[in-house]
């Protein structure tokens, strides 16, 4: 049977020394330029949004590269939190990695699960 490109079987992810069982894995690449909205009241119906780039820069160290990943366990992994993070198998990284957002989920007949975004440092 030829594997499908969803396949993903063997895939790891560690973060932080931490090993997940993970369901669901995203690679999300965001543009981290910055532009913000100078649209005025003179501006007419069907006109394009006036913008700029930011005149402040964000942080040196915003790839805009994030991991989201769905987890079984009950692992929490606080805001802020920073640690190395390695994902092997189907996608290949090992890079240093902060925790964006987390939560974990308990539900009646259901194992408990979690989900988190972590942002990936520059290499």
């Amino acid at each position: 049977m030829a594997i499908t490109p969803h396949d993903s079987p063997g895939t790891s992810l560690v973060f932080d020394g931490t090993t997940f069982t993970v369901t669901n894995l995203t690679l999300n690449y965001n543009d981290v330029r910055d532009r913000i909205d100078i649209s005025h009241l003179g501006q007419t119906t069907g006109e394009q949004l006036a913008s700029q780039d930011a005149p402040l820069l964000g942080t040196v160290d915003d790839t805009g590269v994030e991991i989201s990943f769905d987890y079984i366990g009950t692992t929490e992994l606080e805001g802020s939190t920073s640690g190395t993070l390695t994902i092997a198998g189907g996608l290949s990284l090992s890079r240093a990695a902060t925790v964006a957002s987390s939560n974990v989920t308990l539900a009646v007949n259901d194992v408990i699960r979690g989900s988190a975004t972590l942002r990936v440092a520059a290499s």
